[in-house]
């Protein structure tokens, strides 16, 4: 019997990664995928449409998973996200499927907690008491997300604005070791970790502008930084937040969330998942192939 996967969010950066590598692993997996837009997307066998808010209308063939990838960016205060998610994964376990994954960030556990740390922060324990698996995330690096605007940036202009001069933390996260942890438990149904979740970020964090410095040499940019004192930033964004200027998808939660991330100390448990810390200018040459 084919092994079936069901992944919310298809199209995105992660979901669309983990699709392309399980079919890498093993042509025969059934991919099926749930996209608030109706077409196909490479990698998937099959796209359903679904989006929060939404009854999900799972297909009557069994699934053995179900990774949970889908985000509302558009939500800014993430209650969307929150019970879309929980009703998703409802709908799941009533249709029968024992597997299942959530993606959550480092954002859940820093001391002041943005929206989109709240929300990750309620999912995670609503999956693990419930002896779902749950990921914890850094900075993904990778062709998209956040990352992917940092690298945008090198190439939009040579003068790159640091707000609190760059001193923010960032823990870097392998794409591959995502990929290859979904493809260990779909497959091979192995690497339980009840009641906590797997944090999949770097043991030690890097300041911004020592990211962009080594992205920038690896990119064969030249760039100037302009620190950008914190103290100035804050009011400014304090009323774009208010008066909600269209396409700026900022505010002054995002920047205590950032501030508040750089004074994390997780453990990291990709050593114990037999998983090295890839040097980042290798990760770095990985996104030009």
């Amino acid at each position: 019997m084919r092994k079936k996967i069901l992944i919310t969010g298809a199209g995105g950066l992660i979901s669309n990664g983990v699709a392309g590598y399980l079919k890498q692993k093993d042509r025969t997996i059934e991919i099926t995928g749930v996209s608030p837009v109706e077409g196909e997307i490479e990698h998937f066998d099959t796209i359903i449409r679904g989006r929060f808010g939404e009854p999900l209308k799972i297909p009557s063939e069994e699934f053995d998973l179900v990774l949970h990838c889908a985000f509302d960016k558009d939500d800014k205060t993430n209650e969307m996200n929150t019970l879309g998610t929980i009703q998703w994964a409802t709908a799941a376990a009533e249709a029968g499927i024992k597997k299942q994954i959530f993606l959550s960030s480092i954002s859940s556990q820093a001391g002041y907690l943005s929206y989109y740390g709240k929300s990750k922060k309620e999912l995670e324990q609503w999956f693990l008491e419930r002896g779902y698996t749950v990921f914890r995330l850094g900075l993904v690096i990778a062709n998209g997300g956040m990352f992917g605007r940092l690298v945008s940036s090198l190439f939009s202009s040579p003068v790159i604005p640091l707000i609190g001069g760059g001193k923010f933390l960032g823990v870097p996260t392998n794409p591959k070791n995502i990929y290859d942890l979904v493809y260990q438990i779909f497959r091979r149904g192995k690497r339980d970790n009840p009641g906590k979740p797997w944090n999949l970020q770097y043991r030690e964090g890097i300041t911004l502008r020592e990211l962009l410095i080594k992205l920038s040499r690896s990119m064969g940019r030249k760039v100037v930084f302009l620190p950008i004192p914190y103290s100035l930033v804050y009011p400014v964004v304090n009323v774009i937040s208010l008066i909600r200027i269209p396409g700026i998808d900022i505010d002054t939660g995002n920047l205590k969330g950032l501030k508040w991330n750089s004074r994390l100390s997780l453990r990291s448990d990709l050593e114990d998942l037999g998983y090295k810390e890839s040097p980042l200018e290798e990760l770095f040459r990985n996104l030009r192939r």
